[in-house]
């Protein structure tokens, strides 16, 4: 079967030379430059995305020392948990006195902020670069509507 017309078909009308009366005729080089543009944001932005995943992975690992669970380093920065020392002669139960030696030179407190530091900054970065691509992204889109819009009568 193939398609029928139900009227007869008519020849187009010859409508004489074609005038256009746009003043900012779209051309296919700046489209092809705004489809790159595009593209190029559109990577950026989910590249920027799975690396601030990334730095949310490193702040939510938890940490522990041999004498306190210290729980993620985020939540325990942001809850303001103190930490625990340790007498090294009387160690608790389950530690040995160079254990309690370690967790008292290096208290939960300083590893977390040493894991959550570096992991807000990736955080931080990776979301400004996001918003920063969107943004380029739509300001080219604007601008390409504001181009390709009908002139005003």
């Amino acid at each position: 079967m193939g398609w029928r017309v139900p009227w007869p078909s008519l020849p187009p009308p010859d409508l004489g030379p074609v005038v256009t009366t746009d003043q900012n005729p779209t051309s296919s080089e700046s489209s092809s430059t705004a489809g790159r543009i595009h593209r190029w944001t559109v990577g950026v932005a989910t590249v920027a995305v799975l690396v601030a995943l990334a730095g949310l992975f490193l702040g939510t690992r938890p940490l522990a020392t041999p004498t306190q669970d210290c729980g993620t380093p985020f939540t325990f920065l942001l809850r303001g948990r103190l930490d625990e020392f340790h007498d090294p002669a009387q160690p608790p139960p389950g530690a040995t006195s160079a254990e309690v030696e370690a967790n008292n030179s290096e208290p939960c407190q300083q590893r977390a902020a040493d894991r959550a530091r570096p992991a807000a900054i990736v955080m931080v970065g990776a979301t400004t670069v996001g918003a920063g691509a969107a943004l380029v992204d739509l300001g080219v889109r604007g601008t390409r509507w504001y181009r390709a819009r009908p002139p005003r009568p």
